[in-house]
């Protein structure tokens, strides 16, 4: 038995890959394995390469392996652009549909598997990411009744009959290529894993979850690759806690109004990439200018430019530190699990408004979209901290208004929130800067 195993899907985009994967992580969650995602895929909606890979451990892994043991293709393409990874002895699972082939001269095993065809028989192409699923699953001998399961939860939404139908997919799969492999594969065992509850999600999710629990309230946004899905779990998530997401007409609108926010007195936050951070820039000074707590979350992309969107590079660094006009307090945070994204979010919170100044938390398009397994958060270790944040304006003798910008010993002046009586205008009281 082995204590760890790589597997990759790869096709067309729109074809079924992030399900297939999707679907297949998910049952070996349930498990108790620990997981490690990667996504390679295309800056465009439909068609081109893709391919999802995992890698599967008894003990926490940080990284995705350059090796390859099974390797599930929806088309040549897939095999011609991955077979390299593919360690001796290693599995090609493909469908029949296209006669498939593996490099002459390299020890890989073949098993066409009839994907498509199975699928249609059973009603619909569009499940042979399930005929697929079990096929490689079977191989490594795991009980089907988990994976099963997993596709309850995934189907269970469109009812009992689509849940029987992708139940039966899988199994016709395990079963086609068992008869071919003469059952499952022995050097492809894995150990069994410790059971134990995991969470496995995107860093961006926990982004997200950890703007919750920090008492964000409001996101505005610009969509950008890989940034979005922070905003779409926020919208899911933030009305339930009497919050909202605003999808802003541009990145200078979303910081600016991040700003505005925050100096009404909303825990706020924007998140972006490379090519928004650059148009954040005056923003972010304005912030550091005006002493306004603010939280920006840069997930790193290709650069220079735009046209990198789907490709890795932590290429922002310089930009974070040194982008702004003139020179401002800030900070920068960059949490490098899950985990930290959750945690290292929920301080930034914190950090911004303690200091008074910009946080940036910065990732990159792998953390931010990579799945990973992590343990489950500790809530207890979540704080709010609103800093020198005065709810209510004091009475003076002299009838002066608060003192915004006040010199004090630890260097943060004290903030009020708009509305309270008393509160500054543009005019400073004497002896504040």
């Amino acid at each position: 038995m082995i204590n760890q195993l790589s597997w990759k899907i790869g096709g067309q985009q729109g074809e079924g890959v992030e399900s297939t994967d999707r679907i297949f992580s998910t049952a070996l969650n349930r498990l108790g394995y620990y997981l490690y995602g990667y996504r390679h895929f295309s800056s465009r909606i439909k068609g081109g390469h893709t391919n999802n890979k995992i890698r599967i451990s008894t003990q926490p892994i940080r990284s995705i392996s350059d090796d390859l043991d099974i390797l599930v293709a929806f088309d040549q393409e897939s095999i011609d652009l991955n077979a390299h990874e593919l360690r001796p002895g290693g599995v090609v699972v493909a469908d029949a549909k296209f006669s498939p082939t593996v490099p002459e001269g390299t020890d890989i095993r073949l098993f066409a598997v009839p994907i498509t065809a199975i699928a249609e028989e059973l009603g619909t192409s569009l499940m042979k990411n399930m005929v697929a699923s079990g096929a490689s699953w079977a191989l490594l001998g795991l009980p089907l009744d988990v994976f099963s399961r997993a596709v309850e939860e995934e189907f269970g939404r469109k009812g009992a009959a689509v849940v029987a139908q992708n139940i039966e997919a899988v199994k016709r799969g395990a079963e086609y290529v068992l008869e071919l492999a003469g059952g499952p594969l022995d050097e492809f065992r894995l150990e069994p894993a410790d059971g134990k509850q995991k969470l496995f999600m995107i860093g961006n999710d926990a982004i997200g979850l950890g703007a919750v629990a920090a008492g964000c309230r409001l996101m505005s946004a610009y969509p950008i690759t890989p940034a979005s899905e922070i905003m779409e779990y926020l919208i899911k998530k933030l009305p339930k806690f009497g919050g909202t997401v605003i999808q802003t007409e541009d990145e200078i609108a979303a910081v600016t109004m991040a700003i505005g926010a925050n100096y009404a007195g909303v825990r706020t936050m924007t998140a972006s990439a490379g090519p928004g951070l650059s148009l954040m820039m005056e923003g972010i000074g304005l912030a550091g200018m005006t002493e306004t707590p603010v939280v920006i979350i840069d997930t790193q992309r290709g650069g220079p430019s735009t046209g990198l969107p789907t490709k890795q590079e932590q290429s922002d660094i310089n930009a974070m530190i040194h982008g702004t006009h003139g020179e401002i307090p800030k900070i920068v945070i960059a949490p490098s699990t899950i985990e930290e994204c959750f945690y290292d979010t929920v301080e930034a919170f914190n950090l911004s408004e303690r200091y008074q100044v910009p946080v940036i938390v910065v990732t990159d398009l792998q953390l931010s979209l990579g799945k990973q397994s992590c343990e489950p958060l500790d809530y207890g270790r979540v704080a709010i901290d609103r800093g020198s944040l005065v709810q209510e304006a004091p009475e003076t003798e002299d009838k002066s208004l608060f003192p915004r910008y006040a010199f004090t010993e630890n260097g943060i002046s004290p903030r009020i929130l708009p509305g309270q009586k008393k509160r500054n205008s543009p005019c400073y009281r004497r002896g504040a800067r």
